[in-house]
């Protein structure tokens, strides 16, 4: 039960929750504490006073500082990321690492917006232009029996609707960031590579961290599945901690988890120490990020273009429903 009531103004938007992980990575990186950090936050972030000393009074009767990123909106991916390093005492290089990635994300989002602002006003225009056909020209064909562009028109607009629906549920998975909800956006298509490499990456990155700290195969799985219920760490860890009781192989393990990959494999089974295994997948998380950048940079660049032939494709539906009525009438005469 948390301690103070929190209400939905409490949740940080997508530039705040940058600014808040900023904050504390350069707080703790001048050498300030994490308790000195929060009592500091109301003054140094006057318009969020209010959220930032009910944070600091939470922190002080001992709330877990991960349970309180959730609060602020922060995803349970990101709060399990949190609550690991805080355990193995790397919280600064965690923080500059989710720093990086959400500021990653608000650029491609802004960047994603910039992108989509002229095929916008392109499509309320087509939409205004489809209501002028209708109410005003469609009537002077009244009496045509042929409706193939009515038809052509009809499947283009469920064409468009439905790849509203897909973009507007893109985002809400994504919102989540849960087990479930990144499994089924590993599986849309287009977005779904981009997703895997995300995944892979973040996963790589703490099983790093763990193995530096000298922990276990066993205690790893142990460990994960101990985080935020529902989380990407903890279901996999309570996942390959059941297999490993039962007997399971390690390769049959990341060969039947969709979001451990092979390099993974190739990486421990190469005999070496933990610390120098812990030093590797740091390095192949890297290496997962410079990938998954590029992705990413290239999914936005592309979007435009498709938003553009569907646009066209739909004025090309809006002319048809003009031409063959007035061809069908034509032959008629």
């Amino acid at each position: 039960m948390p301690l103070i009531k929190t209400t939905k103004k409490d949740k940080l938007t997508r530039e705040e929750q940058l600014n808040f992980l900023d904050y504390l990575k350069n707080s703790l990186s001048n050498g300030f504490s994490l308790n000195a950090s929060f009592e500091l936050m109301p003054v140094l972030w006057p318009k969020r006073k209010d959220l930032m000393i009910k944070l600091n009074e939470e922190m002080k009767l001992g709330a877990h500082f991960n349970e309180e990123l959730l609060k602020l909106g922060f995803s349970k991916t990101t709060a399990t990321q949190v609550n690991l390093a805080m355990q193995q005492g790397s919280l600064l290089e965690c923080l500059d690492q989710l720093a990086t990635l959400n500021r990653l994300r608000n650029e491609q989002i802004k960047k994603l917006k910039a992108e989509l602002s002229y095929p916008f006003i392109l499509a309320v225009m087509m939409v205004v232009l489809l209501l002028f056909m209708q109410t005003f020209i469609s009537n002077q064909f009244e009496d045509t029996s042929d409706h193939s562009g009515d038809i052509l028109l009809l499947g283009l607009i469920v064409l468009v609707v439905i790849c509203t629906y897909y973009f507007a549920k893109i985002l809400n998975l994504l919102a989540k960031q849960d087990y479930k909800s990144l499994k089924k956006l590993a599986g849309y298509p287009i977005v779904g590579s981009v997703i895997k490499t995300y995944i892979n990456y973040l996963l790589i990155y703490d099983i790093g961290l763990l193995l530096g700290s000298g922990f276990s195969l066993q205690k790893m799985c142990e460990y994960a599945a101990d985080q935020e219920k529902g989380s990407l760490q903890q279901y996999i860890g309570a996942k390959a901690s059941k297999e490993l009781a039962a007997g399971k192989s390690l390769e049959y393990i990341i060969k039947n988890e969709p979001f451990l990959s092979d390099s993974l494999l190739v990486l421990l089974q190469t005999g070496s120490k933990r610390s120098k295994l812990g030093s590797r997948c740091l390095v192949l998380g890297k290496s997962l990020f410079t990938d998954l950048t590029s992705r990413i940079e290239k999914l936005v660049v592309n979007v435009q273009p498709f938003c553009f032939i569907l646009i066209g494709l739909c004025i090309i539906g809006m002319y048809l429903k003009l031409l063959l009525p007035m061809y069908s009438m034509m032959q008629g005469i």
